[in-house]
């Protein structure tokens, strides 16, 4: 993900990935909700830590540590998906505190290299925990990257090799409470439905499309 150019200026391509039949259909299997969050140990060297407990070490961990004993909510993000990249990296950004607000963290999956990734958080100050995937080896274990279907065969304006769009809720227990997997491009998640789930994991109580109200 080419972020920056030699005036500092974001750089994202203003084409909006449009859904045209290019291929084959894709045939992801993309964990969903009540499936377990993976034993993933991740490479914390590629990872941009805001904050842990003292009884977290950041040299080693797995998506497990991240958690801390909280709701989670994991987003992935690629410059690949291009201005729908954009909209749904600002989309974070503007649910983060709420996130926080309602006992909840945040996790962002980028598909870049670790140097990118840098630069993508020091331009935007970001508060929030980020780590690079630029082997897609997170975005497999969650199943919505696959080499065999490849979203540039089937997705108008998008000519990288990029995982589909995914955000989550995993609940303190480890288990996935909510999944927006758009991988169409056609529906990105809802900031409401997420927050609302992020509410009910905090408070132990079964998920319902009700309590995005808190939103």
């Amino acid at each position: 993900m080419q972020a920056y150019d030699q005036s500092n200026a974001i750089i994202w391509d203003s084409t909006f990935p449009i859904n045209i039949f290019k291929g084959n259909t894709a045939k992801l299997s993309p964990l969903k909700i009540g499936s377990r969050l993976p034993l993933l140990p991740i490479s914390s060297v590629c990872g941009f830590w805001k904050h842990f407990s003292e009884e977290v070490n950041p040299q080693k961990l797995t998506l497990q540590q991240v958690q801390q004993n909280k709701p989670l909510v994991v987003s992935f993000l690629s410059g690949g998906w291009n201005e729908y990249g954009l909209k749904h990296f600002n989309t974070l950004k503007a649910s983060y505190q709420e996130i926080l607000a309602l006992g909840g963290d945040l996790l962002v999956v980028v598909q870049a290299s670790k140097e990118e990734t840098k630069e993508l958080v020091e331009y935007f100050n970001l508060p929030f925990n980020v780590i690079a995937d630029s082997a897609n080896q997170i975005a497999k274990q969650f199943g919505i990257y696959s080499q065999e279907f490849a979203v540039w065969n089937r997705i108008a304006g998008i000519s990288e090799d990029v995982p589909v769009p995914a955000t989550y809720v995993i609940s303190q227990q480890g288990r996935i409470v909510y999944d927006a997997i758009d991988e169409d491009f056609s529906k990105p998640f809802s900031p409401s439905e997420m927050l609302g789930a992020v509410f009910s994991a905090a408070r132990n109580i079964p998920y319902s499309i009700k309590y995005r109200a808190v939103a």
